[in-house]
Parts: structure tokens; sequence; C-alpha cells
């Protein structure tokens, strides 16, 4: 049944996903290829729209994401949508599955079009296309890509989930008097949260990577407290961090289970549509 609501989700989405998601490719092709011609006048403009455009995108798919989410569950949808002989939590699971598998690809596509700016820019500067990203490719630490990678992914992961789990809970009877006030004010909330706990789980969890000495690159219980402490007793040292804790990874992964649970069992029990 999930991977019905699942395919479901492509079909009712596409009316507006595709496009913006149109507008947006073609945007940045065109914006892109003004600036490789090296067209007078316009052509750092160009390149500078084209940068834009391509940053904004998986912001702006995750956007589309969230006014669908909320048309089909809470607005005038929703009568429809709850009608359906499933689960809350099943509609729940399609839906946010759905969401990460687009918000995903969005920003593959992200990635996709900082190759093509990349591009772009070496032959705005006369250079072969190809020699420059083969260079540039050379200077990131493979290491260091893999992580940022991860990391990014998993905030998207993260954020898909809090957003549906904050839409769900903000339109539980008792709160859905402020409309779509409540996710908002839920996900700033969430936000703060956020960030303090995940500050304690770089100092706190013992489990990191050395970033210095004949070990870096392997894995040590520590965490980042002893950097953060050495960085307070004299602030103008500014020492690079020897460890960089991992609880950043571990608290995301924990805390989007447990928001999967909260949004799957407040559709189940707690959804109003007055």
């Amino acid at each position: 049944m999930i991977g019905t609501l699942f395919a479901q989700e492509f079909r009712t989405t596409k009316r507006t996903l595709l496009p913006a998601v149109g507008i947006m490719l073609l945007a940045i092709i065109v914006f892109l290829a003004i600036a490789a011609l090296r067209v007078p006048f316009i052509g750092g403009l160009s390149f500078g729209l084209g940068i834009g455009v391509t940053l904004v995108f998986t912001p702006v798919v995750l956007a589309v994401l969230v006014a669908n989410y909320w048309r089909t569950m809470y607005g005038a949808e929703g009568y429809f949508t709850m009608t359906l002989p499933v689960r809350g939590s099943a509609i729940y699971a399609g839906k946010v599955l759905h969401g990460l598998v687009v918000s995903l690809a969005a920003l593959l596509i992200t990635l996709g079009g900082l190759a093509l700016a990349a591009i772009a820019f070496a032959l705005m500067k006369g250079q072969g296309a190809f020699d420059f990203l083969r260079e540039a490719l050379t200077t990131i630490d493979p290491w260091m890509a893999w992580f940022l990678g991860v990391a990014l992914a998993l905030q998207l992961v993260f954020a898909v989930i809090a957003g549906a789990t904050a839409m769900s809970v903000g339109a539980e009877a008792r709160f859905n008097h402020l409309g779509f006030g409540a996710p908002v004010i839920g996900t700033i909330v969430l936000y703060f949260v956020m960030q303090i706990v995940n500050l304690a789980a770089l100092l706190f969890i013992p489990l990191g990577i050395r970033m210095t000495g004949p070990d870096a690159g392997s894995l040590v219980a520590e965490g980042m407290l002893t950097d953060f402490m050495a960085a307070i007793a004299d602030p103008a040292a500014n020492a690079t961090p020897s460890v960089l804790g991992l609880g950043v990874f571990i608290v995301p992964l924990i805390a989007a289970v447990l928001l999967w649970w909260w949004g799957a069992r407040s559709v189940d029990r707690r959804t109003s549509l007055r």
C-alpha cells in the first residue's frame, strides 16, 4: 500500500513540481551558456544569475513539496486524503518517502548545476573546461568531499522528515487555530533546539575523526570538548581542531527516527481538519 501511495504522490505533485523544475533547469542552462559564450556586457551578470538559480533549486523544490503536503493533508484536499482506506501512518510514510526521493534528486541536480557553472567559468577565462574540472577535483580531499556529501544528504533527510512532522503536529486540534503559523513556529523552535543538541553532541559524544597528526583520518573515542575548552582558554591561538566530532551525524539520525514516529502517530490519532 505504501508503494501505491508513493507512486500516487508523483502523479499528484507533477502538476506543480515539473513546471518549477523545468523553468529552473532552463534558466540554469541558458544563463550559464551565455556566460560560457562570453557574450559582451551580460556574460558576468548571466553567470551570477546561473549560480543563483542553481543554489535556490533545492530550496524551491522543498517549498513545492511543503505546499503540496499541506494542501493534500490539511487543506481542502485533505478531506479526500483522509477518506482513503489506509492508516494515517501509511499516508505519512508514502508522502515522506516521496519527499526524500525528490529532495535528494534535487540535491544531485544542484551539484550538477555547480559542475556546469565551473565549466562555464573555465570557458569565460579561456581555459579548457575538463582540464579545469580535473584540476579542481584533484585539489579536493576525497575524504572531505565524502564527509560533506554525507552531511548534506543527512541534513536534507532530517529537514524533510522534520518538516512533515511539524505540519502534522501543527494541524492537531490544539494547534490548528493558528493555521500554517503552527508548523512555522514549531519549525523555528525545533531549529534552535537542534542547534543546541548538535553542539552538545559535537562536544560530548566520544566519537570523532582525528584531523591532525600522523593518524589523521582515523576514528577516535573523543569529542571536541578538549579543543573547545582550549579555544576558550586561548582565543588568539586560532588552533585547528584536532578532532572532528561525529555526534553531528548521530543526533540527526536519532532525531529523524523519533520525528518520523511522532509525525506518523499524529496523523494516525490526532489529525484535525476543522
